[in-house]
């Protein structure tokens, strides 16, 4: 079980860097039967085929990674814990990436995949001097899966109970980066970080009869909406798929209509995984220097399929 946590643990927070060139089909509006206009919420649908593996790259509670090449760099600053039976284990992380957007990657039809990536000093998070890691991205070129290295970013990751580095990521307070340039000065400014999310997930009905459906709880926000990240662990594998992306009001509930969980092939799977995600973000900047900051809380839970 270790290994389990520390994969997913990778996949949904360093996954948010992972970009591929395929598209997620469209936005959604759905409404169950037995819901009101409260309980509206759009559904995106990420993953198209749980037979190929391609989608199994990147599950991170936000579900595959978002495109953040229209940026001149990206900071991702996370505190997460994920829940596992009568488990928890939290972890921080802080991330940073800065672009050349004059050497793109593209795949063979032209599309832009990413930017090569520079390092232009030293990354401090509280205080903390960030390692370099490299950047990796994976993207379909035609039918081919290829997986490329963009190049370096920074990373400072506190493992479980800080016990890679004490980084660590206060709720409802400021985390402070800090760049020094190799040539110039330093620069530095405070990220806002939101309330801690705490979910919790219930079911209702039975899979026989097809009316199962999934009864989401978590601490409501002054936040004006949140995202759940449904997804899915293959049998005998450690492999997760992210299947929906749901976004919904910060209101402490929602009920995932039976419609969308019996479209999951239980067969196939033996855990489930919801990621309740309170995000805060900033754009600053224009053209290459346009900066792009996330600060989120993660609660992931994985469940048992019996």
């Amino acid at each position: 079980m270790k290994k389990l946590f520390i994969n997913i643990t990778l996949l949904i927070t360093l996954g948010i860097f992972f970009y591929g060139c395929d598209t997620p089909a469209p936005t959604e509006l759905v409404i169950d039967n037995n819901t009101t206009t409260e309980d509206q919420v759009d559904v995106e649908i990420i993953t198209k085929d749980t037979q190929d593996e391609f989608y199994s790259n990147g599950f991170d509670s936000t579900g595959v990674a978002r495109r953040l090449h229209n940026f001149g760099s990206v900071i991702v600053v996370t505190g997460a814990k994920i829940s596992h039976r009568k488990s928890t284990v939290r972890f921080s992380l802080a991330e940073a990436a800065f672009f050349n957007r004059k050497k793109p990657v593209m795949d063979r039809n032209g599309n832009v995949v990413g930017f090569h990536t520079v390092l232009p000093g030293v990354v401090k998070f509280n205080g903390r001097k960030a390692k370099v890691i490299p950047l990796k991205v994976r993207f379909k070129n035609g039918s081919v899966k290829v997986d490329t290295t963009l190049g370096p970013m920074y990373i400072v990751f506190s493992g479980r109970l800080n016990s890679v580095n004490p980084f660590g990521y206060n709720f409802r307070s400021n985390i402070i980066f800090k760049l020094i340039p190799a040539v110039g000065s330093a620069r530095s400014f405070l990220i806002p970080t939101p309330e801690e999310i705490t979910g919790k997930v219930t079911f209702t009905g039975h899979r026989a009869d097809k009316s199962l459906k999934a009864v989401l709880r978590w601490n409501k926000s002054r936040g004006q909406k949140i995202e759940i990240v449904l997804g899915a662990v293959v049998k005998g594998k450690n492999i997760s798929f992210p299947l929906y992306r749901l976004k919904t009001r910060d209101d402490g509930k929602l009920i995932v209509p039976s419609r969308l969980l019996n479209t999951i092939p239980f067969e196939r799977f033996d855990k489930i995984i919801f990621s309740f995600v309170r995000r805060l973000e900033f754009n600053n900047g224009s053209g290459s220097n346009r900066l792009k900051v996330l600060s989120q809380s993660i609660h992931t839970i994985i469940i048992d399929i019996p």
